[in-house]
């Protein structure tokens, strides 16, 4: 039981954590509501960097273990799901361009948000996308939730599902809740590549390689 409280408090804390840092920040007489905007992505980033040294202590044990296994055992996993991984990319475009035609949108909400920030703070994004976002997003959307529902099938759905809504930008635009379609595909993809190799480093460098490929062409 305690390790299931544990992982809830982890999950939730991925949705609030932010703002609790932010108010820890006012309580401590420092005036946020005066910074300018670069001062506030430096202050964004620097929660983001304390976040993932939150996480890596609360699971330091079991990411000690999975480094371990991963250097003995990387070449197996990666070679054996890179295949499953390119399929979820497939199926992911497929899907979006599916949706494209469907919704009449050229790109999800969240896709023009993250290249209008990309163009804007390019450093932020490039730190949030390629380093932040595949450690803490398979942290949470992955380790936690598996380590909260035993049921292969019923973890690899909810995972997928939540990581896929987490990315729609407007709920109460239809089309732009369809365009969530295809990453709740690649959340999936990763779900299920992380139930059978029990290693988050598999899935979370397969989300890197991912994350990277999109900024390097977003950039070039």
């Amino acid at each position: 039981m305690r390790k299931i409280i544990k992982n809830v408090l982890v999950f939730s804390s991925y949705f609030v954590y932010e703002y609790l840092f932010i108010y820890l920040i006012i309580a401590l007489g420092i005036k946020y509501n005066t910074f300018g905007y670069n001062q506030r992505v430096n202050c964004i980033l620097i929660i983001n960097i304390v976040y993932i040294a939150f996480l890596i202590f609360m699971y330091r044990k079991e990411l000690k273990k999975d480094i371990i296994d991963f250097k003995e055992n990387y070449k197996n996993y990666l070679s054996k799901y890179i295949s499953l991984y390119l399929l979820g990319v497939i199926l992911m475009g497929l899907s979006n361009v599916l949706l494209q035609h469907i919704t009449h949108l050229e790109m999800s909400g969240n896709e023009t948000a993250v290249r209008n920030l990309l163009k804007q703070i390019p450093v932020y994004m490039v730190f949030t996308s390629i380093i932040y976002a595949p450690f803490v997003e398979e942290i949470i959307f992955r380790k936690s939730i598996r380590n909260i529902i035993k049921n292969k099938y019923i973890f690899v759905i909810i995972s997928g599902i939540i990581f896929g809504l987490l990315h729609i930008s407007d709920y109460r635009n239809i089309n732009e809740i369809l365009m969530g379609i295809p990453y709740i595909i690649m959340g999936l993809d990763f779900a299920y590549i992380y139930y059978k190799t029990n290693n988050l480093f598999t899935t979370m460098v397969f989300h890197f390689c991912h994350n990277l490929i999109l900024v390097l062409i977003q950039l070039l």
